[in-house]
């Protein structure tokens, strides 16, 4: 065999490749489409659900030494998509939506010490939450404690993106299981109507499977 049928014999290798990898991805991509519809319907329906029971969420949502939120009732709800073109067709890029609940109690706590003040005042700007501080003056003037007033109100908002390139629904957002960011990752194949009762139990505060699709690092 000569150095010119060898390059070709390596050519059509190549070609191979590349046509088995595109048929993949094409494969990958009409599955991701088929199971991002289904959630974006799905999800869709159980908004409109939710506004018409207005539940109760179950969670306590902890503030780490501040206290919990409890017993907020469903306030209201949003759901959108976007797509995108891939080759000639339109393609779910991403799903967005939000769940907003609350409580007309508020939630107070009262700290003397500088650093505990400052403790408070940074936890609940990290976790995105709403608040006012008040200044207790002592009956003879001088600074005694401050007072931080934090209405009950917990947004749950994520974002379901689709990755066509690895076959997966990625969920992205906040205070879904807890007060705070987390990633799930579930194969588009895993994806039915089982598990989108499981994604349900998720947004309304009971138990769910889809904590096995967190990812570990957040």
């Amino acid at each position: 065999m000569g150095l010119l049928d060898d390059l070709k014999k390596q050519a059509d290798m190549v070609k191979s490749q590349q046509l088995s990898q595109q048929s993949m991805l094409e494969d990958s991509t009409a599955l991701v489409e088929t199971k991002m519809n289904q959630t974006f319907l799905y999800l869709n329906d159980l908004l409109k659900q939710l506004a018409v029971l207005r539940p109760t969420n179950p969670t306590a949502y902890s503030i780490p030494g501040v206290g919990d939120f409890q017993n907020l009732g469903f306030t209201e709800s949003f759901i959108n998509y976007r797509k995108k073109k891939i080759g000639d067709k339109d393609h779910f890029d991403f799903i967005t939506m939000f769940i907003k609940w609350s409580s007309p109690a508020n939630l107070t706590v009262e700290r003397d010490m500088p650093a505990a003040i400052q403790k408070v005042n940074e936890v609940l700007w990290g976790f995105g939450l709403k608040f006012t501080e008040e200044k207790i003056m002592k009956p003879g003037g001088g600074f005694e404690k401050m007072k931080f007033t934090v209405p009950s109100s917990v947004t749950c908002d994520l974002t379901i993106s689709a990755d066509h390139a690895n076959g997966r629904l990625v969920v992205k957002g906040k205070h879904f299981f807890r007060l705070g960011p987390d990633e799930l990752r579930i194969p588009a194949g895993d994806v039915n109507e089982a598990l989108l009762e499981e994604f349900a139990k998720m947004l309304i505060g009971q138990a769910s499977v889809l904590r096995k699709y967190r990812v570990a690092t957040l």
